[in-house]
């Protein structure tokens, strides 16, 4: 009982969270829209958040390793014009 209010609690402060304005900034893009920027010149930031061993591994060219865990601590990398779109990429869930 106590877990399944836990769990409530939790879905329920989720859904508030990702249905804020603050988190419209952040939307998805598809690959195909990524691309299609990059082709058509569009200036975009690419951070490949994996490990680095992943990223030695293979990457899209151009992107900029910085884990997940050390983002704030290397944020002087990322770009200081705010209309400058970043787009972090990982392998995924799981």
């Amino acid at each position: 009982m106590l877990r399944t209010r836990v769990f409530l609690w939790f879905l329920f402060g989720f859904m508030l969270l990702s249905s804020s304005p603050a988190m419209a900034q952040f939307p998805n893009v598809s690959a195909e829209e990524v691309k299609a920027w990059m082709e058509g010149k569009r200036t975009v930031v690419l951070i490949d958040s994996r490990l680095p061993d992943e990223y030695q591994a293979g990457h899209i060219p151009g992107a900029i390793n910085i884990p997940a865990e050390r983002i704030k601590l290397e944020a002087s990398r990322l770009p200081k014009d705010k209309t400058t779109p970043i787009i972090f990429y990982c392998r995924g869930s799981g």
